[in-house]
């Protein structure tokens, strides 16, 4: 009788310890970068701003990788034209100064609900291209 007791007990006071979820992320979203049209006799980049946003309650510590995209090629992201043949170079970065490109190496960003950050473009300038439509897709990886 004895072992019974001693068995209902101790499962009471396991039922009594409360329940904790584990931290997660949610609502992650990113905007495209747009980068308007491009002149090739300009000898400025085109740049752009892009934003990912989520809500990551702390103690969460999330980071984020972007891939190279579809046509990587000579150390530079590349958008590939709608009928072929020609390719535009242009690169993510961290910073808006567009000194730290932005690639499969985790990078920090800040735990919050709601939270959001910025990622930079960079069109590079006099590419000699075919005039059309490019694009590329990227793969934006979100750990925590």
């Amino acid at each position: 009788m004895k072992r019974l007791l001693a068995a209902a007990a101790a499962s009471a006071a396991v039922a009594s310890f409360p329940a904790h979820a584990a931290p997660s992320c949610k609502n992650l979203s990113v905007t495209p970068l747009a980068f308007g049209n491009y002149d090739v006799f300009n000898a400025t980049p085109n740049d752009s701003v892009g934003t990912i946003s989520y809500s990551c309650p702390p103690p969460t510590t999330p980071t984020v990788t972007i891939d190279v995209g579809l046509a990587f090629a000579n150390g530079r992201r590349r958008m590939t034209r709608s009928a072929g043949g020609d390719w535009l170079s242009y690169d993510i970065f961290v910073d808006a100064p567009r000194t730290v490109v932005w690639s499969s190496t985790p990078v920090n960003v800040p735990a919050g609900n709601a939270a959001s950050v910025p990622f930079y473009g960079r069109l590079f300038a006099q590419q000699g291209v075919s005039q059309g439509s490019y694009s590329d897709t990227l793969v934006v990886t979100f750990t925590f």
